[in-house]
C-alpha cells in the first residue's frame, strides 16, 4: 500500500530559478519503500545539474521507467548509466538499443502490469507512427490513481481509461505531456480526474484551456515542481 508519494520534476519545459530548464521531461518519484525515475529529458548535462540542485539522491533509485524512445525523454539515461551502471529500465518494444550502450539493462513490457504493490506500468500502447509508448500509475491510499505521462502519443485519455480499469479507481492527478491534446481530450480527462497538469508538450493552448475551463482542476507544474500526496 502506497501511503505517502512524492513527485519531484527534474526538468520540464518551463523554467524555474535557479534550475536548467530543456525540451523534454523527467520526473522522480519517491513512495515510503521506493524510488523510481520517470522518463530522463534530451540532454544529460541538464539532468544531472538540476539533480545535484534539487538533492535528488539519483544513486538510490530502484529502477527506471522510460515513457517512448524519443530522444527528449530518453537522452539522459547515458547520464543515470554512469552513475547507476546495470539499472533495470523498464521499456517498451523497440526501444532498448541506447540504453544497453550506456550500460543499463532494459526489460521490454508487453502489456499493463503491476510491478510493484500499488505501482503500475500502463500499455504500452502503439502510437500513430507505430512505435509504442507506456506510462506510471501509482495508487496512492485514500486518494485514487497518480498518472505521469510522457508525451501520451497514443492519447492521455486513453492511457487514463486503461489505468482506470486496471486499478479500479479514478485519476487523483494526472501529470506529464498531453501532445497538444484536443479539447475534448481535456474534457474526457476532466470527467474522472481531481487534477491535470498538461505540461511539456502539451502546448500553451492546452494550458490556457485546461486552466481557464477547470480552474478547480488544474495543477501548475514545472521544472523543480515537488508534489506531495
Amino acid at each position: 500500500m502506497v501511503k505517502r508519494l512524492k513527485i519531484t520534476v527534474l526538468v520540464d519545459n518551463k523554467p524555474a530559478p535557479g534550475l536548467k530548464n530543456d525540451w523534454g521531461f523527467s520526473a522522480y518519484l519517491e513512495t515510503e519503500e521506493h524510488k523510481i525515475l520517470f522518463d530522463a529529458d534530451t540532454d544529460p548535462s541538464v539532468l544531472e545539474y538540476n539533480v545535484r540542485k534539487l538533492n535528488v539522491e539519483i544513486k538510490k533509485l530502484e529502477f527506471a521507467i522510460l515513457s517512448h524512445h524519443h530522444y527528449d525523454h530518453s537522452g539522459g539515461f547515458s547520464y543515470i548509466g554512469r552513475e547507476i551502471p546495470g539499472l533495470t529500465v523498464y521499456i517498451p518494444p523497440d526501444s532498448g538499443e541506447a540504453l544497453e550502450s550506456w550500460g543499463l539493462k532494459p526489460q521490454v513490457v508487453e502489456k499493463s502490469m503491476e510491478i510493484l504493490e500499488d505501482i503500475y506500468i500502463i500499455g504500452p500502447f502503439e502510437a500513430w507512427s507505430g512505435f509504442h509508448e507506456q506510462a506510471l500509475a501509482i495508487k496512492v491510499d485514500g486518494k485514487g490513481i497518480v498518472l505521469v505521462v510522457g508525451c501520451s502519443h497514443p492519447g492521455a485519455d486513453k492511457l487514463a481509461n486503461e489505468a482506470r480499469e486496471k486499478i479500479g479507481e479514478d485519476i487523483y492527478h494526472i501529470l506529464g505531456g498531453f501532445h497538444k491534446p484536443s479539447r475534448a481530450v481535456i474534457d474526457n480527462l476532466a470527467k474522472f480526474s481531481r487534477y491535470i497538469s498538461p505540461i511539456h508538450c502539451s502546448g500553451d493552448e492546452a494550458e490556457q484551456y485546461t486552466r481557464e475551463k477547470y480552474p478547480e482542476k488544474f495543477y501548475e507544474i514545472r521544472t523543480g515542481s515537488v508534489i506531495e500526496y
